[in-house]
């Protein structure tokens, strides 16, 4: 579960479980099918959750709902500010929301905090430099998180 481990570090600044983020951990690492979903969402290359627009589509989503200074957060080497469940379904809206969290074997009433615990991290994670890497880049690391778990 290192890579798991890992992200958790970094999305809670060093403080172990705090937010919650222990309890979206123990999810994941439970149902691993979590990490392929939110590999699907950012991917431009596996269009089963949200269509074939990847991080790069991701942002101007957030862009269009007037939250593009909280993803450029998660994507700058700053500190990640936090996401409600509300926000983020509202961003993704329902159909990608129920792409989500049919893929990950979730029920659709849990995909929105799911994703507002992981999506920070799990960018920040991807975008080390503090800026979305080129499509190869992107999906090289994809596919070294989820080789990194096991998947």
């Amino acid at each position: 579960m290192g890579i798991l481990d890992g992200l958790l570090k970094q999305a809670t600044g060093g403080q172990g479980g705090a937010s919650g983020l222990g309890g979206l951990v123990s999810v994941v690492s439970k149902n691993p099918q979590v990490l392929t979903a939110l590999a699907g969402l950012l991917s431009t290359r596996d269009a089963s959750v949200g269509g074939s627009g990847g991080l790069g589509g991701l942002v101007g989503a957030f862009q269009k709902k007037g939250l593009g200074d909280m993803i450029s957060g998660w994507i700058s080497t700053g500190p990640n500010p936090p996401v409600s469940a509300a926000q983020v379904t509202d961003v993704l809206g329902p159909e990608t929301l129920a792409q989500f969290a049919g893929k990950a074997g979730v029920p659709v009433s849990e995909a929105g905090s799911l994703l507002a615990g992981l999506l920070p991290a799990v960018i920040d994670h991807l975008t080390p430099d503090g800026k979305v890497p080129e499509t190869s880049a992107l999906e090289s690391s994809l596919t070294s998180l989820l080789s990194g778990f096991g998947r």
